[in-house]
């Protein structure tokens, strides 16, 4: 990811995945509304312009710059039960820079979860199959199949709402390299400051455990933590300005980086 073909092969050398490196999303993992008796098509998504100070997430050579990112999904939502609901999704987005090309890249999935609700808290499987580009949907990099599990819950207190979230996955991948165990905690957090207004923030670690081809052995850690001022102009419309602070560290010293962005994202759902 984030290279150009002529760099395809030190991809594979080094796995990496920096492009969208801490992507997991807390808004999938939300509470859904009550069951409905048919199931329910909808699209959702956010298109954000940001600035990086790390283009191309590395140790050395850092280069900052701006990028767009549209982010679309389709869903078909419905319950097997009143406790049981389940997810069909195809979902498209990708990051294009404005002068640093070797940094665009590209993801396609098409997935499925089931979802169990007990006693507030929600347990999921998930399974996607993915397509990763190189570029914005130039060429095909690789794909994976990725198998997950899930614990996330609501909290609210007063105008505080705490949404932690565990995640674990593996990826089975044509790319040897791109074959691991990663674990994901997650915590969203948002103060309601007025009916509009909220601050928001979503501190996460990941870990991965590589476990093929060059990459065997392989150990990454993932820390981000940020800040945002979320406007919501309806319920399904809203705009937030984020600053986030992003940091990666690994038992390979190439793959250490740190990465600085702030920029706006408008999410929608319809």
């Amino acid at each position: 990811m984030r290279v150009s073909g002529v760099l395809l092969q030190l991809v594979g050398a080094l796995g990496a995945t920096a492009a969208m490196a801490a992507d997991v999303d807390l808004k999938e993992f939300r509470a859904d509304p009550p069951a409905l008796p048919l199931p329910s098509w909808s699209v959702v998504g956010s298109v954000s312009s940001m600035f990086t100070d790390n283009a191309l997430f590395t140790r050395d050579a850092r280069k900052s710059d701006g990028y767009y990112e549209p982010d679309i999904s389709a869903r078909l939502d419905g319950y097997l039960t009143n406790e049981l609901s389940y997810r069909l999704y195809a979902r498209a987005q990708y990051e294009a820079f404005a002068t640093e090309k070797d940094g665009n890249a590209a993801i396609a999935r098409l997935g499925g979860r089931l979802t169990e609700n007990w006693n507030g808290w929600r347990f999921s499987a998930i399974y996607e199959n993915r397509y990763d580009f190189d570029g914005v949907y130039r060429g095909l990099a690789f794909t994976s199949n990725d198998v997950m599990g899930s614990v996330a819950r609501d909290f609210r207190i007063n105008n505080v709402t705490l949404s932690p979230l565990l995640l674990l996955t593996y990826r089975f991948s044509d790319l040897a390299e791109a074959r691991r165990w990663r674990f994901d905690a997650v915590l969203g957090i948002e103060v309601q400051l007025d009916p509009k207004w909220s601050v928001v923030s979503t501190p996460l670690f990941e870990a991965y455990w590589f476990t093929d081809g060059l990459n065997s052995g392989r150990q990454d850690q993932l820390y981000s933590a940020d800040i945002g001022l979320k406007y919501n102009f309806a319920s399904n419309l809203s705009l937030t300005t984020t600053v986030l602070y992003e940091a990666r560290t690994s038992n390979v010293p190439i793959r250490h980086y740190r990465d600085l962005r702030i920029g706006p994202r408008l999410d929608f759902a319809f």
